[in-house]
């Protein structure tokens, strides 16, 4: 890109050799310290790339450790053009006021982020502090941001927090969402408590009520476990919210089977690359389609602080129904599928056992996991009452 490398001019870079080591190793410690790296050639341990000024400084301590020596082959940017040659008083002056207007631009907002938020749309959660103030291209200085920040969480009833944190020319808005608050029952209403599913009772803790099943005794769903009607010595009865722990030995089957599953293969990928200039996206080309979108920006830093300059990547991913999966990957979807399956038990339940069986049946492979569980089958069940009129 023509506007990376004009940014790479101005700040510097160099390019080098490393020769004499392991040089599978220098590049992946390279990698691993997140140094850049481009144009790389390595022919017969002898490696030639270009980098950034403190991406060299970094990879002297890389080259001792790896045995390399590494010698800069050219310097190029500026930097090097200005201590090379005499320095007029023009060139100074314009070297000094674009670092002013560099530093001053970066006090305004050129880009929004919002991270925290999983069921509110991030474009509700920007349309709440635009509406004061907060947008690409204000000032960041003359931005109230604690009180943006309360007025915002009015026009937001699915968030409970907000902060606004400034990054340079960057706002980071980060936001905690509400959590929903478990349906209060009313202990007034007379209930029942009642087998959710079939199992084995193991134990029974009885809140209230009158306890209708033993420990070792098979129950089938609907089963009564707990009942809410007591019966006096007179005769008399009496309804009550019964309630309680039932806890038993359950069973669960999983079927799936290699012809039932919905495969997608991926077909096409479209990418653009667009320029990300002072607060306006300069597109490059026609834009990415396919079954999800999604990009991805960089910018240029100032030690820091992010610049208003930089690259706006968007990619479109085409997926395909016709593709043509060998059995070993089928069985092999089919296993995770029962493995994930059994993973989501656990979340309600204490898996004791687990057993997946495969079967074939034609061209069909069918899978079963059968589990044994324990889990509280405990459900409440209103007892309705009929109402009826006295006659006087």
């Amino acid at each position: 890109m023509i506007i990376i490398e004009f940014l790479r001019y101005i700040i510097g870079f160099v390019k080098f050799k490393s020769f004499g080591g392991f040089s599978e190793r220098f590049l992946n410690l390279c990698n691993s310290e997140d140094i850049p790296l481009w144009n790389i050639k390595n022919q017969n341990g002898e490696i030639t790339a270009f980098t950034s000024v403190n991406g060299y400084k970094r990879i002297r301590k890389i080259s001792k450790n790896t045995g390399m020596t590494t010698r800069i082959v050219k310097k190029n940017g500026i930097r090097f053009w200005l201590s090379k040659n005499k320095v007029r008083s023009g060139l100074a002056v314009g070297a000094v006021a674009m670092v002013l207007i560099m530093a001053t631009l970066s006090q305004f907002v050129w880009r929004i982020e919002v991270i925290g938020n999983v069921n509110t749309d991030e474009e509700e959660i920007l349309s709440a502090f635009e509406e004061y103030g907060v947008k690409i291209g204000a000032k960041t200085d003359s931005l109230g941001l604690k009180k943006i920040t309360a007025d915002a969480l009015t026009l937001l009833p699915s968030v409970s927090w907000a902060s606004v944190n400034k990054k340079g020319s960057v706002l980071c808005i980060e936001v905690r969402e509400k959590r929903e608050i478990p349906e209060m029952y009313d202990a007034s209403v007379p209930t029942n408590v009642v087998a959710s599913e079939d199992g084995l009772i193991i134990s029974s803790d009885v809140l209230q009520g009158t306890e209708e099943v033993k420990v070792g005794s098979a129950v089938r769903k609907g089963d009564l476990l707990i009942s809410g009607v007591i019966t006096h010595r007179d005769g008399g009865e009496e309804l009550l919210h019964a309630d309680g722990f039932v806890r038993a030995e359950t069973k669960d089957k999983f079927e799936i089977s290699t012809k039932s599953l919905d495969l997608y293969s991926l077909e096409r990928i479209e990418k653009r690359t667009d320029i990300f200039f002072f607060g306006v996206v300069i597109p490059t080309g026609a834009k990415p389609q396919g079954d999800i979108l999604g990009d991805s920006a960089s910018f240029l830093k100032s030690g820091d602080t992010l610049l208003p300059v930089g690259v706006v990547r968007k990619t479109g991913l085409k997926f395909s129904e016709d593709g043509d999966y060998s059995s070993d990957y089928l069985n092999l979807i089919c296993n995770f599928k029962c493995a994930e399956h059994v993973k989501n038990l656990t979340e309600t339940a204490e898996v004791k056992n687990t057993k997946i069986s495969r079967s074939e049946i034609g061209h069909n492979t069918l899978y079963e996991a059968s589990s044994i569980c324990e889990k509280n089958i405990a459900e409440l069940q209103e007892i309705y009452i009929e109402k009826t009129n006295d006659i006087a």
